[in-house]
């Protein structure tokens, strides 16, 4: 009888350990990662041939180029409306600024002028915007007011020769 029963109960044991129930140990989750849109455009103007590229970004969004006089600075960046870039690059609402709307098709596109604070004085800006939808392509020229005038004519072709080129 001593066993049949060691013989039952290495049964049981073999037999039911299979039996038992598990915990699940995994857990799964469902996060949302959202991708950032690349740029599909890059800013391009014509600009004078003493203009040196002084920075860039490390990731090539911000670019300025220096001149004796004026600096120039093509900027890309992420916005959700035309007012928000503008409020981007210039701290101005659009509201402010009162910008020329030149274009609205395929890109709108925006000229607009404003004065700011510099180091040694009064300085002023111009630039132009063409907003695709998702992003802001800018070029923007800043120089001391005094400056501004003997400049003026060179500031209008490099702001009329300002285009979009696809990457």
């Amino acid at each position: 009888m001593k066993k049949a029963f060691t013989f039952l109960c290495l049964l049981l044991i073999v037999s039911l350990t299979a039996c038992s129930v598990k915990e699940d140990d995994t857990e799964c989750l469902n996060d949302v990662y959202i991708v950032p849109s690349i740029p599909a455009f890059c800013v391009n103007a014509p600009l004078p041939e003493d203009a040196v590229m002084a920075a860039m970004t490390e990731d090539g969004q911000r670019i300025f180029y220096v001149h004796d006089d004026f600096t120039v600075c093509k900027e890309t960046i992420t916005a959700a409306s035309a007012g928000e870039a503008l409020l981007a690059l210039t701290g101005r609402t659009q509201e402010e600024l009162h910008p020329v709307t030149v274009a609205t098709f395929p890109q709108e596109e925006y000229r607009y002028a404003c004065t700011v604070a510099g180091e040694d004085g009064t300085e002023v800006c111009t630039g132009v915007l063409f907003f695709d939808g998702t992003h802001g392509y800018s070029l923007q020229i800043t120089c001391d007011a005094e400056a501004e005038q003997a400049y003026r004519d060179v500031f209008a072709e490099i702001l009329a020769g300002a285009v979009l080129d696809a990457v």
